[in-house]
Parts: C-alpha cells; structure tokens; sequence
C-alpha cells in the first residue's frame, strides 16, 4: 500500500480501516490495466449506441419536424417570417421547440421559391408549366428536406414550376 494510503487509514479507527490487499503490485498493476481497457471499450460502445439511436430516431424526428414545419406555415402570415396576430403568443412557444431541434443538429429545410436544377437531391412530384417564370422554380413544397447532424433523414418533396414555352 502507497504511503498516502496508509495514513488515510490511519485517521480511522482499526475496526473501519480498510485491510492492505493481497495482490503483488504486479497483480494490481493488471488490475488496472484490464479496468483501463474495460472502461475504454465501454465508452466507444456507449458512443456507437448513441450514434445508433439518433439514426434511429432519424423517422421519428422526421415526422415530429414536418408535423412543425407545416404547423409553422400555418402561423405566418403569407410571404413573411412574422407571425399572424392571432398566432402571436403560441408562436413564442412554438419558436423555443424549433430552436430546440435546431439546437440538437435538426435542420429543416423549405424549398419554396428557390430555382431547381435537376441534379438537386429532392424528390419533384410534379412539374407545372407557369407564365412568368424564366427558368424552373420551386413553387410548393410539400415536404422539407430534413437533416440530423448533416446526415438526411428525409428528402424534400416539391412542386417545380416551368417557363411556359
């Protein structure tokens, strides 16, 4: 036993003191290599778990962030970030759940109005041919893109308007 641990056992009474143990210092030196070498394997465990459980929950977020993505346009007033007057007070709430998310790596993406190139990693469910427009645009989108710490969880699904010919 070191010298430091003795004394510690020397503040105590016999009857609480803690008895040298039986093991050589080459014995306890094992010990604690093995303890090192347990403790190492279970925190890359832990840290492949908890990898694992946020892809899997990647569905699940995915459906609670498009349930709020579609929540969110229903609060706002058209073409604007500013909530309708009589959203005003529930959208505060609302706001601290999506920073919440956003906090947590989930980024949630709407497409609408951004131009659309063909090789975008978005699911097109229709194309519709709209005067005014000089190339294609993203009129609607019905699904956003959603990402959990960069790694896409769901694609985006939308509506692409055309230039009329």
């Amino acid at each position: 036993m070191k010298i430091s641990g003795e004394l510690r056992q020397k503040r105590f009474p016999p009857e609480f003191r803690i008895p040298e143990a039986p093991w050589s210092e080459d014995a306890i030196e094992q010990l604690e290599q093995i303890a090192q070498e347990i403790t190492k394997e279970l925190h890359e465990k832990e840290a492949q778990a908890g990898r694992r459980s946020s892809a899997g929950h990647g569905a699940f977020l995915a459906e609670v962030g498009t349930g709020l993505w579609r929540l969110r346009q229903k609060m706002l007033q058209p073409g604007t970030d500013k909530p309708l007057e009589e959203m005003r007070r529930a959208y505060r709430h609302f706001e601290s759940v999506w920073d919440a998310l956003a906090r947590d790596g989930v980024k949630i993406y709407d497409h609408t109005g951004e131009d659309f190139d063909a090789g975008r990693s978005i699911k097109v469910l229709a194309y519709q041919p709209t005067t005014g427009l000089s190339r294609e645009r993203v009129l609607e989108t019905i699904k956003p893109t959603i990402y959990i710490n960069d790694d896409r969880v769901q694609m985006g699904e939308v509506i692409v308007g055309t230039p009329e010919s």
